[in-house]
Order: structure tokens, then C-alpha cells, then sequence
């Protein structure tokens, strides 16, 4: 008799346990959405997003977030409009118990900008996916020329990082322009000469030689002594000097 009053007790606690429980689920997704907090992450002073565009973006036509309840509300849809963006690296949207829907949000990083030359221009990603331009921002870094295809974006990758991680290079290289298939030239800031670098390849090797000859040559004849430096060859830099200068 008393174990059956103890199995009844559980029996009625995990009733009442359920409908409480239920009641509970039945409420919050009947409750209207109350706020809704995004969180765009800034690294590097990136501005493609704001709030206004990612509220643009949520409440989409088709599914007017603002307006709906928390039961209604799609969070792996609404996912899936922000990770379509193009300037969306990874979006996380999730629902709270006090009726705010919370949105994190991080952007691509671009680390060249691409210019064809004929018909397009785009920001290369880090992860090596094409980036729009934006209206918004306009992100500081290292401009490339001419026809420009994939075969050609990890090269472009490992070029860049290397001038942009060095105070030297970084100083003097501010572009890059492709002559011609596995041909590449890089553009100064000051002097007018032309750094002939050649194919994407022997990347560091061919930069350590230029610091090299920055240090050695062009700190003491100064920028506009040479016409061209070519980096091509192994192991070794040919300048040409200025016509002018060899009279």
C-alpha cells in the first residue's frame, strides 16, 4: 500500500511537472519579441555591417522577425539570410528566455583589392572568396592589377602577408600588377622605379634580397638612382639605372 501512495505521489508530481512545464513552453512562444541584440564584431575597424543592415536583413519579406513570436521566429533561417551575405564570415542567432533575440555576427576579412582592369573590382578574402565593394567602408589595403584569376589568390595571399608584416616593405610596396601569366611587377610609393618580381614563387627569398639591397644600395644612392630592380633571378638582383645617371 505505501509503495503503491509513493509510485501515485511521483505519478502526480511528474503530471503536474509536465503541464507546468508545457504551460511554460506554451507562453514563452506565444510571447511577442521584445529586443533584439546584435553584435558585429569590429576586428581591424571593419564597418561593412551595421546594426540597420542586419536589421534589413532579419526581418526579411518573407519572415517580418520583428513582428512575430518567439515560437514563430526561425533561428536556423534567419542564419542562414545572414551567412548569404556576402561580407558575413559566420552568423550565430539565438532566442533568450526574456524575449530577445540575440544575433553575432562576424565579417569576412579582405586582404587585397582586385582590380581587373576591364570589368571588375572586389576585395579578396582571407579565406580566398571574392568580397564586394561597400558602400560604407573602404578597407586600407594592398591594391593588385591586371587579369587576375584563382590560380593566382594563394601567391597574391602569401605576397601580402609577408609585405604586410614587415615595417620595411610595407613602407615602399603598395601594389602589385600582373604583366603578363606568372609575371608580376610591384608598385612603390616613393621613387619612380618598378620592382620586377616574376612569378609567385621563392616568395620570402626574393623578399629578403630586396631588404637586403634597400639596406645596402638604395639608402645610399637614393630612390630614383635605378629604373628597375628584378627580383626574377636566384640568388641575386639586377638593376638598371636611369639613363640619366649613367652620364
Amino acid at each position: 500500500m505505501k509503495l503503491k501512495l509513493k509510485l501515485l505521489k511521483i505519478f502526480l508530481g511528474l503530471a503536474v511537472f509536465i503541464f507546468l512545464l508545457s504551460f511554460s513552453a506554451n507562453r514563452y512562444a506565444n510571447k511577442k519579441l521584445e529586443t533584439m541584440e546584435i553584435a558585429i564584431d569590429r576586428e581591424e575597424g571593419r564597418k561593412f555591417l551595421n546594426d540597420s543592415l542586419v536589421l534589413t536583413i532579419l526581418n526579411h519579406k518573407n519572415h517580418p522577425t520583428e513582428r512575430l513570436a518567439m515560437g514563430a521566429i526561425q533561428v536556423d533561417y534567419l542564419e542562414s539570410l545572414l551567412n548569404a551575405n556576402p561580407f558575413v564570415e559566420h552568423a550565430k542567432v539565438f532566442k533568450s528566455v526574456d524575449g530577445a533575440l540575440k544575433v553575432d555576427i562576424e565579417q569576412k576579412k579582405p586582404i587585397l583589392r582586385i582590380n581587373n582592369g576591364v570589368d571588375e573590382e572586389y576585395y579578396l578574402g582571407e579565406d580566398l572568396t571574392k568580397i564586394p565593394l561597400s558602400n560604407l567602408y573602404a578597407v586600407k589595403v594592398m591594391m593588385v592589377g591586371g587579369a587576375i584569376d584563382s590560380a593566382d589568390y594563394v601567391g597574391l595571399k602569401d605576397l601580402s602577408e609577408i609585405v604586410m608584416a614587415d615595417k620595411l616593405l610595407k613602407k615602399h610596396i603598395i601594389a602589385v600588377k600582373k604583366q603578363a601569366p606568372n609575371s608580376f611587377n610591384l608598385l612603390v610609393n616613393k621613387g619612380d622605379y618598378i620592382i620586377e618580381f616574376g612569378a609567385l614563387d621563392n616568395i620570402e627569398e626574393k623578399f629578403d634580397n630586396l631588404k637586403l639591397f634597400y639596406e645596402q644600395y638604395l639608402g645610399k644612392v637614393g630612390l630614383s638612382y635605378y629604373e628597375k630592380i628584378n627580383l626574377k633571378f636566384n640568388n641575386q638582383i639586377v638593376a638598371t639605372k636611369r639613363v640619366s645617371d649613367e652620364k
